[in-house]
């Protein structure tokens, strides 16, 4: 089997690289876009400060969460883990999950897959920027993109 690839460049991106947007109070910088990857995956790193963090909610795409700047707190199904630089936690596409910055500052790569679900976030950057003012817009977005706030 042979896979016809759309990009065959190689990408190489220093640690400051890539597009930086706000989501709610997260500064993601999108390190690997559906583009890159013939959408398979998109890669941001994630970057908040102390009680940040995602409210109990599930997807139809999968994440996966590397830490690599203090600890993290993640909830996916019943499990909680503390998670310190260095962990990695999967969420399975449509597993209940949220997660909690401990720490005074927290980052992590987070890989999505497929790569469509990064429209998700670039949606949310666009049109919210307070939960508290905008739910009814936040909820119009997790509709379109099947997401369920618990």
């Amino acid at each position: 089997m042979t896979i016809a690839l759309q990009r065959q460049r190689p990408i190489f991106l220093e640690s400051d690289e890539g597009r930086a947007y706000q989501m709610l109070t997260h500064t993601l910088t999108r390190k690997l876009t559906s583009v890159d990857t013939n959408g398979y995956y998109a890669l941001a790193e994630l970057a908040d400060v102390a009680g940040a963090g995602a409210p109990l909610h599930s997807h139809p795409w999968e994440e996966t969460f590397y830490v690599l700047e203090g600890e993290f707190e993640m909830l996916i199904g019943n499990q909680q883990q503390i998670c310190p630089v260095g962990s990695t936690a999967h969420v399975p596409a449509g597993a209940v999950h949220g997660f909690k910055i401990l720490s005074p500052v927290g980052r992590a790569l987070v890989l999505i897959a497929p790569a469509s679900a990064e429209a998700f976030y670039l949606e949310v950057s666009d049109r919210v920027s307070d939960l508290a003012t905008d739910m009814e817009t936040m909820q119009e977005i997790c509709a379109k993109y099947g997401l369920q706030l618990r």
